[in-house]
């Protein structure tokens, strides 16, 4: 089932993605350098937006910039690790 996006998730996206820049900040799931001069979301290790609590649980947090945190696109993509 696709996910429905509001129409304001593209201006979102962009204010994290120049928060996370000026800040030069890591992945929040491995910890490392996220490489800011690729464009986002095109390479393993260029920015991409993960949401802290996911989209698909909590659509109301969908543009809440305190529940986006920097990732790299291989690892905001990777399979959970089973519990």
């Amino acid at each position: 089932m696709a996910e429905h996006r509001s129409s304001r998730w593209p201006y979102i996206r962009k204010m994290a993605w120049n928060r996370d820049r000026q800040a030069r900040a890591v992945c929040h799931i491995c910890g490392e350098r996220i490489d800011y001069s690729i464009p986002a979301s095109s390479a393993p290790l260029s920015w991409e937006p993960d949401h802290i609590k996911p989209f698909a649980n909590a659509p109301e947090l969908e543009l809440d910039l305190n529940n986006i945190a920097a990732s790299h696109m291989r690892c905001n993509r990777q399979p959970e690790a089973a519990s």
